[in-house]
């Protein structure tokens, strides 16, 4: 059987279990965190002893039905259910300086465009020099000084090539 349907069947019926014991947030938070520290391998038995007690019946479902190896998969796909179910758009924010006063400037504009919540990750790269980029979903958008920089420099660049070929 295909991977991806037996991680996304998973992650359905954990999303429907999650709802009718009332703890869709819960399971959402626990999912992050046993993602985490699988992915990281740092203290799993550790982790589990934390997880509430409707996702530790989850996961021992899921043991019992020898299908621990789609786990990660599992979580992924349920973290994404949860947020299209409640609405939750994902950004990503790279700024090159820290800039904790952007993120609840731009979930403000995106509020105002029609997104009833949105989840910012964010990211420092100094090589951005200033300014900012955004991402959310398949759109992004630039506004890095190394950007307009390298653009600039094309521009010039191509401006002087022509000026070369006709003179």
């Amino acid at each position: 059987m295909d991977a991806g349907l037996i991680a996304s069947r998973y992650a359905n019926a954990l999303l429907l279990y999650a709802t009718e014991q009332k703890a869709e947030k819960r399971i959402f938070d626990d999912a992050e965190a046993l993602r985490k520290a699988l992915q990281s391998k740092e203290d799993v038995p550790g982790c589990i002893e934390r997880l509430c007690e409707p996702m530790q019946r989850f996961l021992a479902l899921v043991v019992r039905n020898k299908r621990v190896d789609y786990l990660p998969a599992i979580l992924h796909d349920y973290r994404v259910l949860y947020r299209k179910a409640k609405g939750i758009t994902r950004a990503r924010l790279t700024t090159a300086t820290e800039n904790p006063g952007l993120v609840g400037k731009l979930t403000e504009l995106m509020k105002a465009q029609g997104f009833s919540q949105v989840d910012f990750q964010t990211e420092v790269n100094p090589d951005l020099i200033g300014g900012f980029i955004v991402q959310v979903e398949d759109r992004r958008l630039d506004a890095s000084i190394a950007t307009q920089l390298q653009t600039i420099r094309k521009e010039w660049e191509e401006k002087n090539r022509k000026t070369r070929k006709n003179g």
